[in-house]
């Protein structure tokens, strides 16, 4: 752990907001651990936002993961260009 990890900072919030956060812990669960598992869940939840809309619109390419693997494993030539 990097001594910037290690740095207590303080968060300004509104009692409310304090309260609606303490319900959401889990017993030992501190804040700061609670609040890092949100910021997960919403990194995923803005994944999941970007591929439902390439789902939606249809602007994706499908692959083979086979094929894929095989580009990647020792000793296979590289591919030039436009792979279509």
């Amino acid at each position: 752990m990097s001594g910037n990890d290690r740095k207590i900072k303080r968060i300004p919030v509104k009692e409310t907001t304090w309260r609606n956060l303490h319900e959401l812990k889990e017993p030992g669960q501190s804040c700061d651990k609670l609040l890092a598992g949100m910021i997960q869940r919403e990194h995923d939840w803005r994944d999941w936002k970007i591929i439902a809309e390439i789902d939606r619109t249809g602007e994706y390419v499908a692959f083979d993961p086979d094929e894929i693997l095989r580009e990647d494993s020792p000793g296979h030539p590289v591919k030039e260009g436009n792979p279509s």
